[in-house]
This record gives C-alpha cells, structure tokens and sequence, in this order.
C-alpha cells in the first residue's frame, strides 16, 4: 500500500477522513492523534501509523528525549499559530477550552498571549475594521489552498535522509553535529528542525525557513542568511560572526551568549528576541535590539 494518498482514520469506533499525509502528520505534531491510530486508504486494510514512517514527522519521532521534546513544544506552537484566525469547523468556544486543557501549559500561555493582543485590536473600531479585512483576505487564501489540496498532489514531506540541496525539506529532521560547511541551502525547509553543533560555515541559506529550529551551539561563522524566517530559533551559544543577517526575522529568537562580532544586522527583525545578554528586545527592534531603560 503507498505511503501517498488520503487515508482514513479510526477513533473511538468512528472512521474519520480521509486526510493528505499532511494533514495526519500535523495532528501528530499537535498530539490530537498518536502513532497508535489505525489508517486505511481503502476502509478494509488497517495498520497503525507507525507502520508507515514516513507518514510521523521526524520531530514526533525524535520526542522521547530532552532536546526532541523541546523541538516538539516548539512545533506544536508554530502550528497552533497557523490556525489562531481559523478555529476548527463545528467546533464551539467551550470545546475548544476542554481539548486544550490537555495542552502542554506553555502552549496555553502562547495561545492566551496571542488572544490578549488580538483582544486589544479588536477594542480599536479603526484597527477592527483593519484586522477583519485581513482575515477576510487570509480565509480567501486559505480557500483557495484547500480547493488545490484537493486537486493536487499532497505537498512533499520531510526527507531527512536526502542529500543537501537548495530547498530541501528537512522540517522536524535532527541534523546535530551535521557537516554543512558552504552548502548551497537557499529556500530550505529547516522548520523545528535540530541543528545543534552543526557547522553550517559559510553555508548559503538564504530565504530559509529556519523558525524554531535548534541551533544551539552552531557554527555559522561568514552565513548568508538575508531573508531568512529564524523567528523562534534557539540560536543560544552560536557563532554567527561575519554572517549576513540582511531582512532576518529573528522575532522571539534565543541570542543568550551568541557571537555577533563582524555580522550584519541591517533590517533584520529582533522584537522579543532574548538578546545575547539575556535581556528581552522590544518591538521595533530591527537592525539592532532595543532595550528598555530600567528605572
């Protein structure tokens, strides 16, 4: 049987579906749905998840340890905010409240940190008007993405195992330690991704997705990284000397003890990162971290 397809779900004696492989690999992250569920592509043949590897993300499978437990939170944040404008169809308010209740509670306090500052625009009829028009947009697109999701093949998953390239996938892959010196990475898909210890010297990363990605301790000594998403990245211990930040977001990135010696920071994006002394950059901080006076 593929691993492609739509596949449909059994729990609690219903079946449910039936879902692109990216669909079921982000209920895993979101740990709606373990790799104990059964699927089946045709209702008659039923196997768990886990008999199908390449269908669990890689950083589901990397969960039983410290450091992969720390890259799943992560993940499990970046993909909670992909649906902050768009709550689940037929789901109400107070069944919403009772699923998260089993969150992790540092995902909760995420989501209640979104809300409040979605709340005080909502407050504002000029920003209101504003922010319903955006959404109007954002449900448009996301229209449109799911008329195509179901006309189209589903988007590749993450290949950990092939070679590096430009736009590779190695979303959720662990890749510590790995030897990256001058690769060519432009437009990579590094999302949650470990990283740590790697030397990616001199690499070519530009226009990367590096969000919540470990690079702890990396080595990205003279890195093109112009326009590249680090928003979330644990960069802490990292040697970014000489390398090119240009248009980086690097919103909510960890900096502490970080080398920046020699690096360019021109438009790069630093609002409530932890900068390298441990302090918290305000917003607006771009080209440089702006901290608050202490009294």
């Amino acid at each position: 049987m593929s691993n492609k397809g739509r596949w449909y779900i059994k729990l609690g004696g219903s079946i449910k579906g039936p879902f692109p492989n990216k669909l079921i690999g982000r209920y895993l992250v979101l740990g709606r749905i373990t790799e104990d569920v059964l699927v089946s592509q045709d209702k008659v043949h039923w196997s768990a998840i886990k008999s199908y590897p390449a269908m669990v993300p890689e950083v589901v499978k990397e969960a039983g340890t410290p450091q992969g437990k720390r890259a799943l939170m992560l993940a499990r944040i970046r993909e909670d905010e992909r649906s902050s404008l768009n709550r689940n169809a037929g789901e109400s308010k107070s069944e919403a409240v009772e699923r998260r209740d089993e969150e992790d509670p540092l995902i909760q306090l995420h989501r209640q940190m979104r809300d409040d500052v979605l709340d005080q625009y909502n407050k504002k009829p000029q920003i209101q008007i504003l922010y319903y028009s955006v959404a109007g947009f954002i449900v448009l697109a996301l229209a449109g993405v799911f008329i195509a999701s179901n006309t189209t093949d589903d988007t590749p998953l993450a290949d950990c195992d092939a070679p590096a390239q430009p736009d590779i996938n190695w979303s959720g892959c662990n890749k510590q330690g790995e030897a990256l010196r001058g690769r060519d990475l432009r437009g990579g898909d590094f999302r949650s991704a470990i990283l740590q210890a790697a030397d990616l010297s001199s690499a070519r990363l530009q226009k990367s997705d590096l969000s919540y990605a470990n690079l702890s301790q990396a080595i990205l000594l003279s890195a093109q990284l112009q326009n590249t998403n680090m928003k979330g990245a644990n960069l802490r211990q990292a040697n970014l000397q000489g390398a090119d930040l240009t248009a980086a977001n690097l919103s909510y990135a960890e900096l502490v003890g970080s080398q920046l010696q020699g690096a360019v920071l021109k438009q790069a994006i630093f609002d409530y990162a932890i900068w390298v002394n441990g302090e918290t950059c305000l917003p607006g901080s771009t080209g440089e971290c702006l901290i608050a006076i202490k009294p």
